[in-house]
């Protein structure tokens, strides 16, 4: 089990050696960035931290490998041939719309466990959460239209590829086109054809009539050539198929003027009494692309969303951070310029007006109903804790994201869709920044201003 930087590892055997390792508290959160818009976040991968945690177990391989770099003592090595994670972990829930700055994981465990964590919980919940994010805004822009993810291809790696596709389902995708991703968590599959199937024909009628008759109901792809040759050959060999009893959905197109082009194939569908064709369209599309679309008129009915979405091209990684904020029950914060931390355990508190979010509210963990009762600094009708227990004394307090992936990733999904229709409208602009109201309660303030006041007199 070392996927872990070695830092971590010459820092805990310190602990060991020294004798400290009363209880740490670590925050995992993410900062704001400056110059992309962001408006909201989508929280996701805690499912891969579980497991994680779940199958922590140091091998005789891992020791041996460790004892070759000569800088671990013996007494270190046989500690960690029986290292597990005993402590207890609190979360957003997966499919959570989240903000900057709040405490998204939350740590609480001796603190050699809990500093081991530090790169796996970083690496496997950020990568989700960023994919989650784009495809979220995918889904606020796309009007009800059908979305697929499209880019496994273009991941940086097979894992990657799982995640995007896992992702995107979560926010609001009709599935995906990996399957290996359709078989692990019942993620809807789709697909169509290649340019190179049709060019294996000499004819492209030909091409969509073998696919057609053994694959009914298909889209075709109709820009290997001439789109507008195309558009006609399909709706020729549609024509002919549907007297046999066998139909097309509709067609696909990848290149050039997409607008143009939809708008070219609906006349035509419409003139033919072809109505009920799709069309779908793919090739670098993203978020601004499919507004673009869509407010150009542009017929289509889905998008499929490959290589922007799978490495997030206009954010390809999130700021985020995972910093120790407690130690033996004593609150503890870092105050390096720009990068200063909020200590303390903590609450993440939602709360609500006219079923809209209208503010989140951190606290000091145990000082929830005092951060939330007066009513006169915020009008709220309906509060909601968020950063729940996930994970008590090393055990997963509900492990169905282990036991029954394909249900809890419909769960996380329904998450999801009830939160963005909570989310005020002004949020989910993709080209406008606006900052949602993020509140620190008055004690984690005066805990905060107070421990700086005292670290600067040092």
């Amino acid at each position: 089990m070392l996927f872990v930087d070695l830092y971590e590892l010459t820092m805990m055997q310190a602990y060991f050696i020294y004798g400290y390792n009363e209880t740490a508290v670590f925050d995992f959160y993410i900062r704001k960035r400056k110059g992309i818009s962001r408006n909201f976040f989508v929280f996701a991968g805690l499912e891969y931290l579980l497991e994680f945690i779940s199958n922590l177990k140091f091998s005789e391989s891992d020791l041996e490998y460790l004892d070759s770099l000569k800088i671990f003592k013996k007494e270190f090595l046989d500690y960690l041939k029986d290292f597990r994670f005993e402590g207890d972990i609190y979360s957003v829930e997966e499919g959570r719309i989240v903000f900057p700055d709040e405490p998204l994981v939350e740590v609480v465990a001796d603190l050699t466990q809990a500093q081991f964590l530090e790169t796996a919980l970083i690496n496997l919940v950020q990568f989700s959460t960023l994919v989650a994010t784009k495809s979220a805004r995918c889904f606020a822009v796309a009007g009800g239209r059908i979305l697929v993810d499209f880019g496994a291809r273009r991941a940086h790696s097979f894992q990657s590829a799982e995640a995007a596709a896992r992702a995107s389902f979560i926010t609001g995708f009709a599935g995906t086109s990996l399957v290996y991703a359709g078989k692990k968590y019942g993620i809807p599959v789709y697909g169509t054809m290649a340019h190179s199937y049709v060019m294996i024909f000499d004819d492209e009628k030909e091409a969509f009539e073998k696919f057609s008759r053994m694959y009914p109901g298909t889209i075709l792809l109709v820009d290997t050539y001439s789109t507008e040759k195309g558009i006609k050959n399909a709706i020729s060999v549609l024509k002919k198929l549907r007297e046999e009893g066998i139909n097309i959905k509709g067609i696909r197109i990848d290149s050039g003027d997409v607008v143009k082009l939809s708008k070219y194939a609906r006349e035509i569908f419409k003139k033919e009494g072809l109505e009920d064709l799709i069309i779908f369209l793919s090739g670098a599309i993203n978020e601004y692309k499919i507004k673009e679309i869509i407010d150009s008129n542009g017929e289509v009915d889905g998008f499929g969303v490959g290589s922007e979405l799978t490495v997030s091209a206009d954010m390809p990684y999130l700021d985020c951070a995972y910093k120790l904020v407690e130690y033996g029950g004593k609150p503890k914060m870092k105050l390096s310029e720009g990068k200063k931390t909020i200590p303390s355990r903590k609450s993440l508190i939602r709360l609500y007006k006219n079923s809209m979010m209208i503010t989140d509210v951190i606290t000091p963990f145990g000082y929830e109903e005092e951060a939330i009762r007066n009513k006169d600094m915020i009008r709220y009708d309906q509060s909601e804790l968020i950063l729940k227990k996930v994970c008590s004394k090393g055990k997963i307090l509900d492990d169905i994201c282990l036991k029954d992936k394909k249900q809890y990733i419909l769960t996380c999904r329904d998450r999801f869709l009830k939160d963005f229709s909570y989310l005020p409208d002004e949020f989910k602009n993709i080209y406008h920044s606006r900052e949602y109201p993020v509140i620190f309660s008055s004690s984690i303030r005066k805990i905060t201003e107070d421990l700086e006041a005292n670290l600067r007199m040092e």
